[in-house]
């Protein structure tokens, strides 16, 4: 009998390879999201130390000058703030679809080893029986010899 062979075997292969990009994919798309998310976090600790330095000390005279830089300063930041955001959002958006994507190619690597395990245990059920058959067949040869050899 022919040696075991799964015809879909190029499917799960190819299977399995898209399931380790896809892996890859997922972690390079959470290390972008943490590097965004440091970055969002300094550019809020900027914004914390412009709060604090801009506060009056008392008796100090109120420059107006330096209050036309910090609104425009601030302003600066909360853009940037707003748009570190939005990448974020962004960001995480693509992780989601990476990581539906990569819940999609399990489930179908899932179903293709299922039906390779079904295949090759039908295979050893065949096997079995033709073992089965020849075995038979020489019991039955062996009887015959001995009862030609009695008789």
């Amino acid at each position: 009998m022919k040696p075991f062979r799964f015809k879909l075997q190029a499917a799960l292969s190819l299977k399995l390879r898209q399931e380790d990009i896809l892996k890859g994919d997922l972690q390079r798309q959470q290390k972008v999201i943490e590097g965004l998310e440091y970055e969002l976090r300094e550019t809020q600790k900027k914004m914390a130390e412009a709060i604090e330095n801009i506060r009056p000390t008392p008796g100090a005279v109120f420059d107006v000058e330096a209050r036309l830089f910090f609104n425009q300063f601030w302003l600066k930041l909360k853009s940037l703030e707003s748009c570190q955001i939005s990448e974020i959002e962004s960001e995480r958006d693509t992780l989601a679809k990476i990581r539906q994507q990569l819940m999609e190619t399990m489930r179908e690597r899932k179903i293709l080893e299922k039906l390779r395990e079904k295949h090759l245990a039908d295979y050893q059920r065949e096997i079995l029986r033709e073992e089965q058959k020849v075995l038979d067949e020489l019991a039955l040869s062996r009887y015959i010899r001995n009862e030609n050899t009695q008789g």
